[in-house]
């Protein structure tokens, strides 16, 4: 029986910690038939077992699955708070020899007696209010606080205000497969329910900022908002031409380089003001496209950034992205001239001219239309088919770019300008409804709250990683998010949102949950006092204002 006390809410994470519920693992399934099992051992759910499912969220692959509880307030409403949380967590690998036992909290926590980890993590382990492990605090203790409270719930209804839909997801560090998958069904849920979604919460913890910030203490994170990232992709082709006569052609690494030069650290790609702007485009990746040894010049190359968002648009950053491609080939080009030139002064032969490239940009949407072809062709979809299924998303797309770019015929010196996989909308509190209103106000009031009594916390706008919240709708345009659909190649097949559900979307959300420290790190950390004494009495009081 699920106890909302901070013993019963200690156990039950100790317990789903225990599953070594790794993203993109065959484990992220135990986890969610155990939380499925644990609440199916309460009354109100065997009396009404149509309010505890299990939802498909992918074809294929895992077969993963999220898990949905619904308790219904005491009187008839259908103002509804969502309870969201993830139970997949990253891999142990940075635990070294104790990454088996990281999943086991109680050992885990002594044996880091003896390792060698920072001072603060060593302070906190001493003071006996920290319990480590993976999973302890992002987020398998915020999964327990909730799993609990809606237990508690479903025995006090009368005294239950508006109705609880809790929902746990795998596959939030990854490419947020679950809470993408799940929208369909929660949405049809809600129709099928007559309820309305007033509030979002999240079960992330209150992260703790570091003591070697500069310029201030450490204090406990809170948020209203999320922040929104988008990965702009350019596919660089260049010209064919052995490398003893590269003046005849344009080295596609070249291109490639030159964008990451403009891109990386891009000003006007940082956005967000004052203490919340955000830290700006970084790449993540570049590479030629050929996988053997040769001396002609590299035809195709790639790379990809990633960019976070708090007030632009995909349409906003694709058309900014189409200036640094065109500069990208403008400078180029330009010192392939001036090199080419420089070398007939020097070696005196004039059988080196370096030819008037005329050079293009073009959109993934634009190739897609040169090439007369729209994305569910079944060439297209044969060769997706054809790709290995364990092939990392990102290079699907950019396999498929480079068979696009074959069929269009497309020769360069060109750039084509796209997305890749995944992508998250950024979800502001614009204190333009009601409801938006009404939760940073309460939000605000807690804060003060925990100010007299747990010391130093902070509201923030944005909670600066990346969250599954953000899929609480779509701020936007519907033309706005369509941009994103047309130009990421494999868009449908290789990563894709609900659209419809998430243009029907608008529902206000907070974070809202239990609080630790160096989440995916091998000292990974769970504040006990605060996430089992002080969270739950901040979650009962929210779910209060919220009716």
């Amino acid at each position: 029986m699920l106890e909302f006390t901070r013993e019963g809410m200690l156990e039950l994470t100790k317990a789903l910690v225990r599953i070594p519920s790794v993203s993109h693992s065959a484990a992220e399934n135990d986890a969610a038939d155990f939380i499925r099992d644990v609440l199916a051992e309460e009354d109100y759910f065997r009396e009404r077992p149509d309010f505890l499912r299990t939802l498909p969220v992918e074809q294929g692959g895992l077969g993963r699955r999220a898990v949905l509880a619904f308790v219904r307030a005491g009187r008839e409403t259908a103002r509804t708070v969502l309870l969201n949380g993830h139970f997949d967590v990253v891999d142990t690998d940075v635990c070294g020899d104790l990454a088996q036992a990281a999943f086991d909290a109680e050992a885990y926590t002594r044996l880091m007696a003896g390792r060698d980890i920072p001072q603060e993590a060593r302070a906190d382990l001493e003071s006996g209010n920290w319990l480590f492990g993976r999973g302890t605090m992002d987020m398998k203790s915020g999964l327990a606080l909730y799993m609990a409270y809606l237990a508690h719930m479903a025995r006090r209804r009368e005294e239950l205000p508006v109705n609880l839909l809790f929902l746990a997801v795998p596959d939030e560090e990854g490419n947020s497969a679950g809470m993408r998958g799940a929208l369909p069904g929660l949405c049809a849920f809600l129709k099928e329910q007559g309820a309305e979604l007033v509030a979002a919460l999240s079960g992330e913890p209150a992260f703790w900022t570091s003591q070697s910030s500069a310029g201030s203490e450490p204090f406990r994170i809170f948020y209203t908002g999320t922040t929104g990232k988008i990965m702009p992709m350019f596919f660089c082709v260049g010209r064919e031409a052995h490398a003893g006569y590269s003046f005849d052609g344009v080295n596609a690494a070249a291109l490639a380089a030159q964008t990451v030069c403009l891109m990386d650290c891009h000003p006007e790609l940082m956005d967000g003001t004052g203490p919340d702007t955000l830290t700006p485009p970084v790449c993540l990746k570049m590479k030629d496209l050929r996988d053997t040894y040769s001396v002609t010049l590299p035809e195709r190359a790639v790379s990809y950034f990633n960019v976070l968002t708090v007030s632009r648009s995909p349409l906003d950053i694709l058309g900014l992205c189409r200036g640094v491609a065109q500069e990208a080939l403008e400078r180029t080009l330009a010192r392939i001239r001036e090199a080419g030139q420089r070398f007939q002064a020097l070696s005196g032969r004039a059988d080196s001219p370096v030819p008037a490239w005329e050079a293009r940009v073009l959109t993934v949407a634009e190739l897609m239309a040169e090439a007369g072809l729209r994305a569910d062709a079944p060439e297209l979809l044969a060769f997706l088919a054809q790709l290995p299924a364990s092939m990392d998303e990102r290079e699907k797309s950019i396999a498929l770019a480079d068979r696009l770019v074959s069929l269009a015929n497309l020769k360069g010196p060109a750039i084509v300008v796209g997305f890749l996989p995944p992508y998250y909308p950024q979800r502001l509190n614009r204190r333009a409804s009601e409801e938006e209103r009404r939760l940073r106000s309460i939000m605000e009031e807690v804060c003060s709250e925990l100010e007299c009594t747990v010391g130093s916390v902070k509201l923030v706008e944005c909670f600066s990683g990346i969250m599954d919240l953000s899929f609480m709708g779509f701020q936007g345009e519907a033309q706005e998010l369509q941009a994103v659909a047309d130009n990421m190649p494999g868009w449908g097949h290789v990563f894709s949102l609900p659209m419809d559900e998430l243009l029907s979307l608008d529902v206000p959300l907070a974070g809202l949950g239990t609080s630790g420290k160096d989440a995916h790190k091998d000292t990974e950390r769970l504040e006990l006092a605060y996430s089992f004494d002080v969270a739950p009495r901040l979650l009962e009081k929210v779910i209060r204002k919220l009716a």
